[in-house]
């Protein structure tokens, strides 16, 4: 064969290995959603989903709020975890106080991601595009 033939087989042969890869990703992300920023990303073309995340800690349990961003047997990541604030009302006449704040914002500075391990989850839940939640995330941009 001359070297025109080989140089487009080989082209042909590498374009077509690259398309088996990427297809093999696409596939494997669509079918485990994991990580789900890759899914969302790459197969439903969605915004960024954010979630609830309810658990036990300690003698009590606590509800944080963020995008799971990696995921493993062991535990989830959140990125930018918040939580949410109640206040009691200083009279009968008022209503309690509601706030949002992000972990990374209190006194301790702590870095944007939080590990939660999975034995301590209680459940998860994504929030739709109009919660409140979603709000503060998209505010907070």
């Amino acid at each position: 064969m001359n070297k025109k033939i080989k140089k487009l087989l080989f082209i042909a042969i590498a374009v077509l290995v690259i398309l088996l890869v990427v297809s093999a990703i696409v596939w494997g992300v669509a079918k485990t959603k994991k990580p789900s920023f890759l899914y969302n990303a790459l197969v439903t073309g969605k915004s960024v989903i954010y979630s609830l995340v309810y658990v036990q800690a300690g003698s009590g349990t606590a509800t944080y709020y963020g995008q799971i961003v990696k995921e493993d047997d062991e535990s989830i990541v959140i990125k930018n975890p918040g939580y949410i604030e109640i206040a009691d009302p200083t009279s009968e006449n008022e209503q309690a106080q509601i706030s949002f704040h992000f972990v990374k914002d209190d006194f301790l500075k702590s870095l944007s991601e939080m590990r939660i391990y999975k034995q301590n989850i209680i459940f998860i839940q994504d929030l739709s595009a109009d919660s409140p939640i979603v709000s503060a995330y998209e505010d907070a941009k």
